[in-house]
């Protein structure tokens, strides 16, 4: 290739004609596919490096791209925002050159799909997927102010309770994620997004799930054999010699990340990729204990995470996530109490509720400057103002005293609030109703909850910036030591039913909804121990915290929850197991031990179950569906009952 003028200095080689870049001098372009002159989607050729990019202030949707904010393997990701409300989100745009190959615009599809799969509160939302005419395809997602893990942990160590409750984070989201058939194979400290939220600046946002593992459908991944896919210094040994992927892929990779972030070390370095990955596949990685001081049991978790043997690490992140807790709660037990910056000054200890429920904890209302206020319009009667207690992306919890709308009514809302350039209107279902009566024995607000419906992009994003803004402070009466002295004798004796009762869940919770709880609930413990209003609040919160471990530890996960819920003959949370994915063998397993140790189980149930048939056939649907659930309660783990159940209800 000529050597070219540099077009700025008149010296110098000039930018590639085929891809626009100066790295490679008068060497031959690197890049596949690449041509000189390709039009960027607008219809018309331009200089291969334009000194202007063609899509800041293009409208795509209903937002105005504002500027670049990173490029990546796949895409370039930019700023953007609604020009009359003013949300912002960023928006990923697939490479243009790659636009054309069928299989990188279907793995880019996937990306967006495995997160709106997951819909985790630690994982980036996506909001919409769409194409730029001709082949600018793209998806919406939320835009994140903060740093990089990796950025983080560049400007000193990162203390041992911060990177804990990152870890710890990180646990929940990818919990969640396999829990869809979601492996991210790529997790990495450049992944991890801190952004300040709940009065911390360390909350966790995944993101990058670009080359995940989509496990439905045919169940097989997008990824050609001996094609690396990850990055080598986190990638697992399955991974580096094209072995069967799982759950326990990204537990190897969290494994590496945490020995970096306690030792400010990789377990691995080479000089080149394939030494990297032989040493992933058979060199043994140093004790972090040689590195750094650590925790005997911390350095235990690090090293079970980082086995070779994927079945000789932890079976999947819930287990990896209660090592780390109970090493979390000891840290925390060793720190001196203290003030917690941006915290309310006690924390009002009930039970969480569901996600379309208001939080349970009396949330007192927002300070005025703060108030998100919603108006509500049932059908042609007069629209009514009422403060929002509980703000997510999907729904809302209003406060109300009288005049409440029935359950399952349509209606209109308009929100309001300093932040928004315009008041956001949004149509949305009455889901539950609390009155007074009800809100005084649970401890709530009344009010009635609502979700929303056919959200555009546009207001998803504002939903989701109100709900950062809506912090409720606890009621200034919860302070006093005889409130929080009752709230906790509460909280005790539900922990002595059982895991269920203590998280405030229902028996046939989703896993999500027991996640939700355990995390609301171990924040409200947190509190009370940190800033006790009595000296026995903090030795009685640390019990709690204990036991919300082992509630969490029982049923947060899907192979022992089977085994809790066989035993209590809760057959409709062993129904949550199953559609998790607990293997056959493992079911059928369970069922053997518990029939062998209670014989009378099976019995009881063959018995209910011919009860059922003679019902079903006089056509007594009542009597049949009775003995169907008395036979479950009995045998919980019999496939052929559940089989039998689900027929007679479809009928």
């Amino acid at each position: 290739m000529a050597e070219a003028k540099n077009p700025a200095d008149g010296s110098g080689p000039g930018p590639c004609a085929r891809c626009g870049s100066v790295a490679h001098g008068t060497d031959a372009c690197p890049s596949p596919g690449a041509t000189p002159g390709r039009t960027l989607g607008f219809g018309s050729a331009v200089p291969p490096r334009p000194t202007v990019d063609p899509l800041i202030g293009a409208k795509v949707g209903s937002f105005h791209v504002v500027r670049m904010v990173g490029r990546g393997g796949m895409g370039t990701v930019y700023l953007a925002e609604h020009p009359v409300i003013g949300s912002r989100v960023a928006i990923k745009f697939l490479h243009e050159s790659m636009g054309s190959d069928a299989e990188v615009v279907a793995r880019f599809y996937d990306e967006a799909r495995a997160v709106n799969l997951i819909g985790h509160e630690n994982i980036v939302g996506v909001y919409d997927l769409s194409l730029l005419p001709p082949d600018r395809y793209y998806y919406v997602m939320e835009y994140l102010e903060g740093e990089t893990l990796a950025s983080r942990a560049k400007r000193g160590r990162v203390p041992t309770g911060v990177a804990l409750e990152v870890l710890l984070q990180l646990c929940e989201a990818l919990a969640a994620a396999h829990e869809q058939g979601v492996v991210h194979r790529d997790l990495k400290p450049e992944n991890v997004f801190l952004v300040a939220r709940r009065g911390r600046t360390h909350f966790v946002k995944l993101v990058d799930f670009g080359i995940a593992k989509l496990r439905s459908g045919a169940g097989t991944a997008r990824t050609q054999a001996g094609v690396l896919v990850g990055t080598p210094e986190y990638m697992a040994p399955e991974q580096c010699d094209d072995g069967p992927i799982d759950a326990r892929t990204d537990v190897y990779a969290l494994g590496v990340m945490a020995f970096e972030l306690f030792t400010g070390q990789l377990p691995f370095t080479a000089r080149s990729t394939s030494q990297l990955l032989l040493a992933h596949l058979g060199k043994a990685p140093p004790r972090p204990s040689q590195l750094a001081p650590m925790d005997p049991d911390l350095e235990r978790a690090i090293l079970t995470a980082l086995e070779k043997d994927a079945a000789r690490r932890f079976p999947d992140m819930s287990a990896f996530a209660d090592a780390l807790r109970l090493i979390h709660a000891r840290v925390l037990a060793g720190a001196a109490p203290g003030p917690v910056a941006a915290a309310p000054p006690a924390a009002a200890l009930v039970a969480p509720s569901t996600p379309s429920t208001p939080a349970a904890p009396a949330p007192a209302q927002p300070a005025d400057e703060l108030e998100i206020r919603a108006t509500v319009q049932v059908g042609s009667e007069r629209a009514a103002s009422y403060p929002v207690v509980e703000l997510t992306r999907g729904g809302l919890f209003l406060r109300a005293e009288t005049a409440l709308p029935p359950v399952f009514s349509r209606v209109r809302v308009t929100l309001t609030h300093p932040a928004l350039r315009a008041p956001l209107a949004i149509a949305a279902e009455v889901v539950r109703r609390v009155t007074p009566s009800e809100a005084a024995a649970v401890r709530m607000y009344p009010g009635f909850a609502l979700q929303a419906m056919e959200l555009s992009p546009e207001a998803r994003a504002a939903l989701a910036q109100l709900a950062d803004l809506l912090r409720p402070a606890a009621p200034a009466e919860a302070t006093l030591p005889a409130e929080l002295d009752a709230r906790l004798d509460a909280l005790e004796a539900r922990a002595g039913a059982d895991p269920y009762a203590l998280l405030g869940v229902p028996p046939d919770a989703e896993f999500s909804a027991i996640r939700h709880a355990a995390g609301a609930l171990r924040e409200e413990l947190e509190l009370c121990r940190t800033r006790p209003q009595a000296p026995a609040h903090a030795g009685r919160a640390t019990g709690l915290l204990a036991r919300v471990d082992a509630a969490v530890a029982a049923v947060g996960s899907a192979a022992p929850r089977l085994a809790h819920d066989a035993r209590a003959g809760n057959w409709r949370g062993v129904r949550r197991s199953l559609k998790a994915g607990v293997p056959a063998a493992l079911v059928e397993a369970r069922r053997e031990a518990l029939l062998a140790a209670e014989p009378a189980r099976r019995t009881e149930a063959a018995r209910q179950l011919a009860r059922a048939r003679v019902a079903h056939k006089l056509g007594n649907a009542g009597a049949a569906a009775a003995a169907f659930e008395a036979a479950l309660a009995a045998d919980p783990l019999d496939p052929a009952a559940h089989e039998a159940f689900d027929a007679f209800r479809r009928g």
